[in-house]
């Protein structure tokens, strides 16, 4: 082989070998980078999600407007019932928007989970922390009371069903035992974060509401006719 085509060769294989080199570096760096943006960003959302249930408001004044509106009298100025609606709507987007915000922030990173733009523009991790967003949308207790008032103001004489009230109650009940269950989470949240427990937490959280909501749910659905 000619001496020129040996030195030709010879440099198109140093070449190679730094392009190898270069790329190599690139995706180590890029590696190291996407890291360090996975472990800020699952930081981001422990802490966001620690904060959030240390601050979760109680679901007792819902409740409360609730069961006010269930047990009013045949007789009750419509204007406080519709007192009582306004306010419990007002309650309840509170309370739904809260709950999915939580749910939102309750990545787990367990195998290297990678977060994914989910509904509504969310990002989520897995397929259970999926799940329960869909339920607790499904589950939002603004969908009855925005009926429930839309009937009562087309009702002659203003009147609250038998059916409705019933359904008040029972979501009512729901929500009180609902409201245990984030208050025992509550009483936790300052120690879930500095104990390297939160993955733990988040997981347990999600176990102990998706009864809650299935039952909010159901309530909700017997109340529309849906099956």
């Amino acid at each position: 082989m000619p001496k020129h085509i040996k030195f030709y060769a010879l440099i198109l294989i140093m070449i190679v070998f730094i392009n190898v080199a270069v790329y190599r570096h690139l995706d180590n760096q890029a590696s190291v980078k996407y890291n360090s943006l996975h472990s800020l960003y699952q930081l981001k959302s422990d802490s966001a999600f620690a904060y959030l249930v240390k601050h979760a408001s109680e679901t007792i004044p819902l409740a409360d407007t609730l069961m006010a509106i269930s047990e009013s009298k045949e007789n009750e100025n419509p204007a406080k019932i519709r007192q009582w609606i306004d306010k419990a709507k007002i309650q309840a987007e509170d309370f739904d928007e809260q709950l999915l915000t939580i749910i939102e922030f309750s990545d787990t990173f367990t195998n290297d989970a990678v977060p994914k733009l989910s509904v509504n523009n969310t990002a989520m991790t897995t397929e259970n922390q999926q799940d329960m967003f869909i339920l607790a949308f499904q589950a939002r207790t603004w969908r009855p009371l925005y009926q429930i008032s839309y009937s009562y103001w087309k009702s002659d004489p203003k009147t609250i069903d038998a059916k409705t009230r019933e359904t008040l109650r029972s979501l009512a009940t729901e929500l009180r035992s609902l409201n245990q269950t984030i208050t025992s989470f509550k009483d936790d949240a300052h120690h879930m974060f500095f104990q390297d427990q939160i993955e733990s937490y988040k997981a347990e959280m999600l176990r102990q509401l998706k009864p809650h909501l299935e039952r909010l749910n159901k309530i909700q659905d017997d109340f529309t006719g849906q099956k």
